[in-house]
This record gives structure tokens, C-alpha cells and sequence, in this order.
């Protein structure tokens, strides 16, 4: 379970999503740590401007200098900030009740001559605003009437801000951490739902090769997983077909084999045993010869289906007269029909039907059709047929023979299927209709077979 592609599944995931949480995590971070500092630094100019409304209304008496100090004072101790205004020379002119003396330091002093001169600082990066605490501060310009006439000093605790900064990385943390083990166990439960079934199709695979029964894999999706296991349900059953159909056809051939091969042994024996009188063994030899060529029939029927069926037989096309063709045919088979008193009729529709297709292949569909009807025709009339149908050329067979059941006549083109089938006695394998269709769909064409029983049956043949 935790070898091959479950485990390249689980690696896989899991790699990319913990990248992914990362990443979103080190952005999330940042975003807030920004947004919290310009928090932290609008709420700082915020009461750098009241502050400078406040001591404006006092320089335009609107309020009393006991009242300017209680509102900075309230304000500053709201905001958790200390509020120092500064005289041009450096001097205080207010600062916090509570607050201590502010130490000038360089960068202080520095910050300071910057907002004389009308600028406004802001400082995020700490430093110490005494032996023990550290802040960030904004300094700006006091302005009255236009003029700079002071500096406003604004300083926040760093303590403060990284306490609560710290409390939103604890929980920017604790909502990564549970979201890595919820995304770790979804991957764990996705990854066994994807391996699990290719691991069922694999074992029973193998199964199968060893000959071994196995159960339909169960689908519980659409998806491509769900169309695999589908497919292998398919092939299983394809392959049982298959198998069945190979004992059968075993069966069959030996079958085929063994009843000529039995007939030509037992005759010999009997003339070489003198069983068989000397009057007698012209009449054997004959049946033995007949069963020879039979048997040789078969192995060549048996060697061309196996030869269609592996895609290993090329066509040989050609221009030629499907007119002609069918008149040698015709010569070649009318002493047959003639034998069961039989009438062979040649009917052309066209006079020119040319054709481009193996000749030899077609000559074979012809031949094995006609033997077909001879053999389940006793009396009345072959007829061949041959015309155009647009592009294509059609051959029509038809005979008065005994009929084929409907229900059985899709069943003709299977290997081994004889008139035995639906118990109307008769020679032959089985094959000859079987190697018709593989010649024909090699051919791009297509074969049809319409029969009534006691009335005869019709074979198109179009390609």
C-alpha cells in the first residue's frame, strides 16, 4: 500500500501543498504585519494632528492650558502613546503627567531638525527610547498661523505592538498547523482512493494471466479511475468470452480433425486387414479420398481464419472485371450444382462492373457463398447477381434452399457455426461464412444475409 503510486501520489500532494501553505502563510504574514504597521502609524499621525489642532485652539485661547494638557494626556493614555511638543530649540514645551524626560539621542535630534524643516518621520524600526523600553515614534511639525513653530513627538511602546503581533502569528500559525493536518489527511484518504482500485485492476491482472477466476472491480466514480475499472470489467469479460470461445473452437477442430481422420484410418486398416473385400475397396478408397480432401479443406479454412483474425494477410488490389471474375466462377462451380440437380444462374445487371480489390480475396468470397448455398439447397436454383450500388459493387446470392431461423442468422459469421446449430444436418466446419466477413470489412464493405425458412435465403455482399 505505501509502495509504488500510492506513495509518489502522497509525496507528490503533500509536497506541493505544504509549498502552497507556505507560501500563502509567509504572504499572510507579511500582509498583516503591513497592514498592522500602517495601522500603527496612522493612528501615530492621527494624534500628531489632533495634538496640533488641541495646541493651536490654545495659542487662539479657545482652550485653556489645563484643559490642552488633560486632552493629550487622556489621549495619550487611550492610545497607550506618549505626546512630547517641543520648542524650536529642543526644549519641552509639554509632555505626559506620567511621562519621563525624553533622552536626545542622535537619531532623535536628527528626526527632529527634519520635521523644523517641515517633514514628517515616521520610525518603525525600534530603538531605545530609554535603559528600558524600546518604541517607535512619529515626528512632525507644530504649526500655528502657517508656521512651524515646534515639533510633535509621538512615541509608541514596541512591547506592545510585538505582543500583539505576536498573538496574530500564534494564530495565523494554529490555523496553518490545522490546516496541514486536515490537507494531510485529505491527500491520505485521495491518494488511497485513487491507488486502491489501479491496485485491485493490477493484483487482479495478474490473476487473470495465472487463470485464476476474479470478481468485477467495483466503480464508485465517473471519473477516469471509475472508466479503468469499467474497462477492466469489459476486458474480464471479453477475455472469458474469448477463452470460452477458444475451448470451443479446440473442441471443435479436433472434433473436425478426428471424424475424417478416424473414417480415412478405418477404411485403410479394413483393405489392409482385408476386412474389405476386393469389390469393396474402390468404393472405400473413394470415401477416404473425399475425407482427405475435406481434411485438407479444413486446414486451409482453419489457417486463413488465423491468418485474417492476426491482421497478417495484406490485400493485393487491383483493377479488374468483377463481370469476369464471376463468369470463371461460375464455370468453375456449375458441374457442383449440377451434381445435386441444382440450376446456377449468372444475372448481370451491369455489363462493366470494374472493381479495385484483391481478386484472388474476392474470388474466395464468391466461391465460399455459392458452396454455402449448394449445401443447404435440394432443389430449385442459385442465383448470382452482379450490379453497381452507387460507388461499390453488390453481388446478391440467392438460393431456394431450406432457410436459416431469424434468431440464428446473426450467428453465420461466427467461427464454427454450422447448420448443425439449429438442427438441419450438414458438412463443413464452419468457417467458409467467417472468412466471407474478415474478406469483405478488409475490403471496407459489408455483407448482409436475409432468410426465411423453407423459402431460401439471400447474401449481399457490397464493398
Amino acid at each position: 500500500m505505501f509502495k509504488g503510486i500510492y506513495l509518489k501520489l502522497v509525496s507528490t500532494y503533500l509536497t506541493l501543498f505544504l509549498v502552497i501553505v507556505i507560501i500563502i502563510s509567509f504572504f499572510t504574514t507579511s500582509l498583516f504585519y503591513k497592514e498592522f504597521t500602517n495601522q500603527v502609524e496612522e493612528n501615530l499621525l492621527n494624534a500628531g494632528v489632533k495634538t496640533n489642532a488641541l495646541v493651536g485652539r490654545y495659542y487662539n485661547n479657545e482652550i485653556t492650558k489645563t484643559e490642552l494638557t488633560a486632552w493629550i494626556n487622556a489621549m495619550g493614555y487611550i492610545s497607550n502613546i506618549k505626546i512630547y511638543i517641543l520648542n524650536p530649540d529642543a526644549t519641552i514645551l509639554h509632555k505626559g503627567a506620567n511621562d519621563e524626560e525624553m533622552e536626545m539621542n542622535v537619531k532623535i535630534k536628527t528626526d527632529m531638525q527634519s520635521a523644523m524643516k517641515g517633514e514628517t518621520v515616521i520610525r518603525m524600526a525600534t530603538f531605545s527610547f530609554n535603559s528600558e523600553s524600546e518604541v517607535a515614534y512619529v515626528g512632525m511639525p507644530l504649526t500655528y498661523d502657517g508656521k512651524i513653530s515646534g515639533v510633535i513627538m509621538i512615541f509608541s511602546p514596541v512591547n506592545e505592538i510585538n505582543n500583539l503581533l505576536k498573538t496574530a502569528l500564534k494564530t495565523i500559525m494554529t490555523v496553518v498547523v490545522i490546516t496541514i493536518l486536515i490537507g494531510t489527511l485529505a491527500i491520505l484518504r485521495i491518494s488511497v482512493k485513487i491507488s486502491e482500485p489501479i491496485k485491485e485492476i493490477s493484483e487482479g491482472a495478474k490473476k487473470i494471466g495465472k487463470g485464476e477466476d476474479v470478481p468485477d472491480i467495483e466503480i464508485y466514480s465517473n471519473d477516469e479511475i471509475g472508466m479503468l475499472a469499467k474497462s477492466f470489467n469489459e476486458m474480464k469479460k471479453e477475455l472469458a468470452v474469448t477463452e470460452q470461445m477458444r475451448k470451443e473452437i479446440v473442441a471443435n477442430v479436433s472434433h473436425e480433425l478426428r471424424t475424417p481422420l478416424t473414417s480415412i484410418i478405418g477404411f485403410i486398416k479394413g483393405i489392409l486387414d482385408g476386412v474389405i473385400s476386393k469389390d469393396e475397396e474402390e468404393k472405400y478408397l473413394s470415401i477416404a479420398y473425399e475425407e482427405a480432401n475435406r481434411l485438407k479443406d479444413l486446414t486451409k479454412d482453419i489457417v486463413d481464419v488465423a491468418k485474417l483474425e492476426s491482421g497478417s494477410v495484406s490485400l493485393n488490389k487491383e483493377k479488374f472485371s468483377l463481370n469476369e471474375l464471376a463468369k470463371d466462377v461460375y464455370v468453375e462451380m456449375e458441374e457442383l450444382v449440377k451434381e445435386k440437380n441444382l440450376k446456377l444462374i449468372l444475372e448481370e445487371k451491369e455489363n462493366d462492373v470494374v472493381v479495385c480489390a484483391d481478386k484472388a480475396k474476392i474470388r474466395q468470397v464468391l466461391i465460399n457463398v455459392i458452396n454455402n448455398s449448394v449445401k443447404f439447397t435440394t432443389k430449385g436454383y442459385i442465383k448470382v447477381t452482379i450490379s453497381k450500388d452507387g460507388e461499390k459493387a453488390k453481388i446478391i446470392v440467392k438460393d431456394t434452399g431450406i432457410g436459416i431461423q431469424k434468431d440464428k442468422i446473426s450467428y453465420l459469421f461466427n467461427k464454427f457455426y454450422t447448420a448443425n446449430d439449429y438442427g438441419n444436418a450438414t458438412t463443413g466446419a464452419g468457417l467458409g461464412l467467417n472468412i466471407v466477413k474478415n474478406i469483405v470489412d478488409m475490403h471496407d464493405g459489408k455483407v448482409e444475409i436475409e432468410s426465411t425458412v423453407g423459402k431460401g435465403t439471400k447474401v449481399t455482399i457490397i464493398f
